[in-house]
């Protein structure tokens, strides 16, 4: 019975007299309650040849000629036509479901399995929101039983591997990577959603419209006339159905444009989304006019307001708010007000990228901080000159990201947010603002205690649900007091190690910085993906339609946890001028093999003719990012990081 042992077959190439030998194996059923059984093919290439003694003569030997109109076995023909070494051993597990269903999303193989190190392809069968065909199994034990042309029709993917020995572990790999539900008992209702503010090009947001595709959802980009995604062109037409021009500027029309736009389709939209922090409060409105979901536009008003956000706080941290210098000079000349205590936090009440954010340590600098964070929104589609004041908290700073349905955690994870160079700018290092807040290296996962993850885990939770959300993805910001870990640089390695700060039996607690009611950034929410399986667009735009079913199913994470240690490096900009390096990323992975096999995602942002505004800068604006990623070690995977950093190097004009 296959499964007991292989089964032998022989392939006759397409076109010529000769014959491929091969094996087929029927796994037995992956363990728990897995969707998947494997079936398992080698092709021994050292056979083919004109040979007559290749001829199927022997009753165990039967020849197999496969089928051009199924997907498994043109798979297979590829595979056998592409130029081979002559002792190569082509080996490939196929995919069969162990149900009848719909696809949850068609890519789920690609996805889940991106990122295994002895995976030569990787290939999903399906199309968006297909039905899926099970075998009958019960076959195995009847007098007929399925053979091998019965079972590549019903196969949803195949994957190659570099041997015979690797297939067996890709069989607990598989348990471990398609532990959820990817087959859907019922049939999925193809949606439409529109898309408010595309990506800067398409590499900025690849994953994002490649998960709408693979999810069965149609889109239709809503943004200013003349943007790239309008352009007719086959690299991007089959990933949106449509481009409505429309003016995004969030001022006091934008409302109504966004309502304009979606009712002027001639095809039904079903959700609006965006990731866009300035359209998002005038989006909520836009919803609640088209009867779309979305939380009410008062949560989303308080998550883009800093001040707001910490007076809804239990703890607000002697937080206060001013609107200019002056206002300032008039407080810090107050009998009544309580003294300033250094260091303190300035920010605007309103911002994103951590954009004129400065830690200072003197009267002085606190006043050019103001100036500074108080002019940043002055102008615009909605001035506003508001800076938040608030204490500098001791303690390791982190990303937590949520997936909540209906008030309910369905996924939530942690990354490192590395020390900024703000946090040592100001007094004797120099003038604080100097000293950038921007993102610079982020780690993942977590190497706080799982006392501090769980803190984290509550306080962020019930800031959510007090501002009104229920529903969506988070990607949430802050520190840990009281932790039991610091960052320090020991053996040359900054991380967080054991710390001796701690005084008396002070328990930890999270103190929140802000609430982004979105998906991290797209270098975060990819090393997510990378690293966990799961996928924060796609479950954002699932969200957005209320297909709870489909993002219960898209939030399950991997069975043994993260695959590796993974650091996301931001390269920033040191210098102004008019970049000269063409590609200053692929240049530094073309000349350093390890970091090429290490950087699992990059995207040099910066390429040769572009504007580099220098480390003063007051938007978010960097050179490049790459995502190191190791399997050994997390102090591995720093030192990698480390070389990554001194071996980028560029040249301006």
């Amino acid at each position: 019975m296959p499964g007991a042992e292989a089964s032998k077959f022989q392939y006759k190439v397409e076109g010529k007299d000769v014959y491929v030998d091969g094996l087929w194996q029927l796994n037995i059923v992956a363990p728990g309650e897995s969707l998947h059984r494997s079936l398992d093919v080698t092709l021994d290439l050292l056979s083919i040849g004109n040979n007559t003694a290749l001829l199927p003569t022997s009753s165990a030997l039967n020849a197999l000629q496969l089928r051009s109109d199924d997907r498994a076995s043109n798979f297979l023909i590829r595979l056998l036509h592409q130029p081979l070494p002559a002792s190569s051993v082509l080996a490939i597990k196929f995919i069969l479901p162990v149900k009848s269903g719909f696809t949850v999303r068609s890519d789920f193989l690609e996805r889940r399995l991106e990122g295994y190190e002895h995976a030569l392809s990787v290939e999903s069968f399906l199309t968006p929101r297909e039905e899926i065909k099970a075998p009958d199994f019960r076959r195995l034990d009847s007098k007929s039983p399925l053979s091998l042309l019965d079972l590549l029709p019903h196969a949803v993917g195949a994957v190659q591997v570099q041997s015979e020995q690797r297939l067996a572990s890709l069989e607990a790999e598989l348990a471990n990577r398609l532990s959820f539900a990817w087959i859907s008992p019922e049939p999925i209702e193809e949606k439409r959603i529109a898309w408010i503010k595309g990506k800067e090009d398409l590499e900025s947001g690849r994953r994002i419209w490649e998960a709408a595709r693979s999810l069965g959802i149609k889109v239709v980009i809503l943004d200013h006339d003349g943007h790239w995604f309008q352009k007719d062109d086959d690299r991007w037409n089959f990933l949106r159905e449509a481009f409505i021009p429309t003016d995004i500027t969030a001022d006091q029309g934008f409302v109504d444009r966004i309502v304009a736009a979606v009712r002027s389709y001639d095809k039904p939209i079903h959700a609006l989304v965006t990731v866009n922090n300035a359209g998002a409060i005038g989006a909520a409105r836009a919803c609640q006019i088209l009867g779309f979901r979305s939380a009410p536009p008062e949560s989303y008003i308080i998550a883009g307001d800093k001040f707001k956000t910490r007076e809804m706080e239990p703890d607000n941290g002697g937080a206060f708010k001013i609107f200019n210098v002056d206002e300032l000079r008039t407080r810090l000349r107050s009998k009544t007000d309580s003294p300033i205590k250094y260091p303190v936090i300035v920010k605007p009440c309103m911002g994103w990228g951590s954009e004129c954010v400065s830690k200072v340590q003197t009267e002085e600098e606190l006043i050019q901080a103001v100036a500074r964070a108080s002019s940043r929104h002055s102008e615009g589609p909605n001035p506003r000159s508001d800076v938040m004041i608030e204490p500098y908290i001791e303690g390791p700073e982190v990303d937590a990201n949520f997936v909540l349905i209906e008030g309910d955690i369905i996924f939530f994870e942690v990354a490192d947010d590395f020390p900024k160079a703000g946090e040592k700018a100001g007094g004797k290092a120099g003038n604080a603002l100097n000293g950038s807040f921007m993102e610079t290296d982020m780690v993942l996962p977590t190497g706080l205690s799982p006392k501090e993850i769980q803190v984290t885990k509550d306080s962020i939770h019930q800031t959510l649900l007090r501002q009104g959300f229920r529903t969506g993805v988070f990607h949430c910001e802050g520190r840990i007091r009281y932790a039991s870990k610091a960052y320090d640089t020991r053996d040359g390695i900054v991380d967080l190690y054991p710390s001796d700060r701690l005084q008396g039996n002070e328990e930890p607690s999270f103190y929140l910085h802000e609430i982004n009611a979105r998906p991290g950034g797209y270098f975060v929410s990819s090393a997510t993906l990378l690293t966990y399986g799961v996928d924060y667009y796609a479950n954002h735009i699932l969200a957005a339609l209320g297909d709870f079913d489909r993002c219960r199913a898209l939030s399950v994470p991997f069975c043994h946890g993260p695959q590796w240690w993974l650091q996301v490096i931001i390269i920033p900009e040191d210098k102004s001028g008019v970049m000269k390096s063409p590609d200053a990323g692929k240049e530094m992975l073309e000349r350093h093999e390890d970091l090429r096999l290490a950087v699992v995602d990059y995207k040099t942002m910066k390429k040769k003719g572009d504007i580099l505004l220098g480390p003063k800068a007051k938007v978010f604006s960097y050179l490049a990012y790459f995502s190191v990623a190791s399997r050994r070690s997390r102090e591995d995977c720093l030192r990698l990081g480390q070389k990554v950093r001194r071996s980028f190097t560029y040249e301006i004009e």
